[in-house]
This record gives structure tokens, sequence and C-alpha cells, in this order.
């Protein structure tokens, strides 16, 4: 059964040996094509409804009275054909100092076959993950504003025979920025504490969810003609023991940091983005990650295009990944693409 959880429910993992096994995997995919093709960068350079995902405390400086966004990545290309991630979000501004945010996660993982030690097939069902969350960002000041979220997980997965599991997890997240000199120009930087819940209980296992600590600085500009250029640095800690333990969620996530090797648990994402008269975007990024902790090691890259309807605009954004390192001929990021629609209305700023 523990073979069947990598499996099935940790495609990220899928090739590490010894790695952290989580569950709730969908909790870990990005839901912006900006974020991957910047190399999953988005802490503090997170924009519109990509902060949802990101560091939902931005969403506080919301420019919008609405905002909205539709997600498509057939995921892991090169080791199903029939794996496919959808996310929908929405952000819409209170008072012009909070925002609140709703975002539903949806992944298909197609038909799952299981087997025994001999390679008879036992049974066959339908696995498929989803999760529903709301935010809440509030100003602290001018420059500074905070989150918090709570999120419904549902899962379909097989013990005795396919069962629907049901959980639930929160984050708090910091976002804070300074102005250079002008005030198109800032630098941004942020903190987030993501999927802290309770383990998932699946018959014999009990399994974490892929608590993370997040933080991030990012960079952005604005030329007088308009162009942009935006750049972001995030490191993550998987908050989860490397060995399974019966520690409640505090103790494991102490436990996390008392581990060897901190600095090469941590991962690093970078990205950086060219908007040429803020309609064009070029981007690119990279992620780094140990292997033991997911090995999500790739290039990102992208293209986007924003339009502007009086006060209302539109974008579509694509990305594509090129993974690299010692596992790229056989790396789940393999021929990976996906895309983001998004609707902005009512611009008051």
């Amino acid at each position: 059964m523990r073979l069947l959880l990598v499996i099935v429910f940790l495609p990220v993992f899928v090739f590490a040996q010894s790695a952290v096994i989580t569950a709730f995997p969908s909790l870990q995919i990005p839901t912006s094509s900006r974020g991957l093709a910047m190399g999953s960068t988005g802490i503090a350079s997170a924009t519109e409804n990509q902060q949802l995902f990101y560091n939902a405390a931005k969403t506080a400086f919301l420019q919008n009275f609405h905002q909205a966004s539709v997600s498509y990545v057939p995921w892991m290309r090169s080791v199903s054909s029939d794996t496919r991630h959808l996310s929908l979000g929405y952000v819409a501004n209170v008072f012009n100092t909070s925002a609140i945010g709703l975002r539903v996660g949806y992944l298909d993982l197609g038909r799952i076959a299981v087997r025994d030690n001999n390679g008879a097939t036992l049974a066959e069902y339908k696995a498929r993950e989803y999760n529903v969350g709301a935010s809440y960002a509030l100003q602290l000041n001018e420059r500074a504003s905070v989150s918090v979220a709570m999120c419904l997980l549902g899962q379909t997965a097989f013990t005795d025979g396919p069962k629907n599991v049901m959980s639930f997890c929160g984050d708090v997240s910091y976002y804070q920025f300074t102005e250079l000199g002008d005030v198109n120009r800032r630098i941004e930087w942020g903190a987030s504490l993501s999927n802290v819940g309770p383990k998932i209980n699946y018959g014999s296992d009990k399994t974490s969810l892929p608590m993370d600590l997040g933080v991030g600085i990012g960079y952005s500009g604005v030329d007088e003609d308009g162009s942009v250029f935006a750049a972001g640095l995030d490191l993550h800690k998987l908050l989860v023991p490397s060995e399974s333990s019966d520690k409640g969620i505090l103790a494991g996530m102490m436990a996390s940091f008392r581990e060897p090797g901190q600095l090469g648990l941590l991962r690093v994402n970078a990205g950086m983005e060219y908007g040429y008269l803020g309609e064009f975007f070029l981007r690119g990024g990279v992620s780094i990650e140990n292997k033991n902790r997911g090995n999500r090691t790739f290039f990102g890259l992208g293209v986007g295009y924003k339009g502007f309807v009086l006060d209302q605009s539109w974008g579509i954004d694509f990305h594509y990944l090129v993974p690299f390192g010692t596992v790229a001929a056989v790396s789940p990021f393999g021929n990976s693409f996906g895309f983001t629609l998004k609707v902005n209305f009512g611009n008051f700023q």
C-alpha cells in the first residue's frame, strides 16, 4: 500500500529515492502559467490571481474590484496521457484595504490499476483529487499586509477498496514592499506557511500534508513607456520529517528542522519577466530541489499577452517546462505545458 501511495498520489516524488511521502499532491501544483514559467516563483513577485497560490497576503493591494482566472495543465505528460490539473481563482476587493479570495483545484489522475506482487490486476478505479479554499487578506499599513486561508480537501483513495478521503488545511502569509524613490519601482518580500493540517489516514498508513515554509524577495519596475521588468527569488522548506512517525503537526514541523544538511534540503526557485509596453511578456526561470524532497528541477519558459478595454483587462499566459539533472530522461516534468486565462474588472487606482 505504501508503494501505491507513492505512485498514485505523489507524482512529483516517483523518481526520488528515500523521498519524503506526503499526501494531496494537488496542493503543490502551481495554479498559474506565469508562476511556472518563472520557475514556480511568486511569494513576493506574484501578480493578480497567481497570488492566491503563492502569497494571498498580496491580494490586499488588489488594483481591480474583481479578478478571475482559469488554468489548465496536462500534468505529467511524460508519465501518463490522462492526468490533468484544472484550477479556478477569484479575488474581490473589500473597502480598498482588504480582499477575499476563492480558489478551486481539481487533479484528475486517470484510471488506476491495483495489482498484487505477481502483477495481476486486483481492481481498477478512477483517481481524482480536489481542493476548495477561501482567503482573507488585510493591509496592516500602506506597505504591508497579512492573510489567512482555509482549504477543504477531497480525494479518491484505495485501501481495501476505493473510498473518499476528506480533510482540511490552513495557510498564513505576510507581504511587504518598499518603493525605490519612484512609485513605479519597488522591492518586495514575503513569507508563507502553507498546507498546515492533520495527517491523512490511508488505512494502516498516516501521511502528512505537504506543509511548507517559504520566503521570497522580488523586484518590479515599470518604465515610462509602460515596459515592465520583474524578478523573484523564493526559498522553500518542507516541514515534514524524512522518517514517518506519530508526531503531531507542531512536533513534526519542528522535527523537520533538526535533520542534518538543512541548506541542501531547501527548494530554490528564481525567475524573471519582461513585458514590452506592458502587453507582450517573455518569462524564464529555474527550480532546483533535492531528489529526496521531490526533485522538482526544471527550467521554465513562457510568454503572455495582456489586453486593455477601458478600465478592464484580459490576458493569456503559456508555459513550458524543461527538466534537467540526473532524472531528466524520465522526469514527470518532461513535455509539460499549460495556459492561464484571466480577466480583471474595474481598476480603481
